[in-house]
């Protein structure tokens, strides 16, 4: 079984059930929150049912190996994509946003005006 005890350990103080919304697009520093984003997903879809998209699959594994060019590509598709969501889940590791994903959030905010989430405020003290 995927999500075992030991696989949700990390998550047990997160209060995801706050997000109500189906389709849920994740952003964060990929080189900060790496497993942040395959854990999550996975809880979001198993537990809670929920729709989960990331920006590039082969960027969240290999981001090194992507020259300037192709990473910014990357960053439009990722923007188009935030069209097709509901709403984000920002994953601020230790507090991290990293400029790729200011940019979406700004996108998300002022110009779809979605609701956004922050795994740090879901963190129940």
């Amino acid at each position: 079984m995927r999500l075992n005890e030991k696989f949700l350990e990390d998550f047990k103080d997160y209060n995801f059930s706050q997000i109500k919304e189906e389709k849920i697009f994740l952003v964060g520093s990929i080189t900060k929150a790496k497993d942040y984003f395959i854990k999550i997903e996975s809880i979001l879809q198993i537990i809670y049912k929920r729709i989960v998209s990331i920006c590039s699959v082969d960027g969240l594994l290999n981001k090194d190996i992507f020259n300037t060019k192709e990473w910014k590509d990357l960053q439009q598709i990722a923007l188009r994509k935030l069209h097709d969501q509901d709403a984000i889940l920002v994953l601020d590791v230790d507090n991290y946003i990293g400029d790729q994903s200011k940019e979406e959030i700004k996108y998300f905010e002022e110009k779809l005006k979605r609701p956004i989430y922050y795994l740090s405020k879901l963190k129940e003290s």
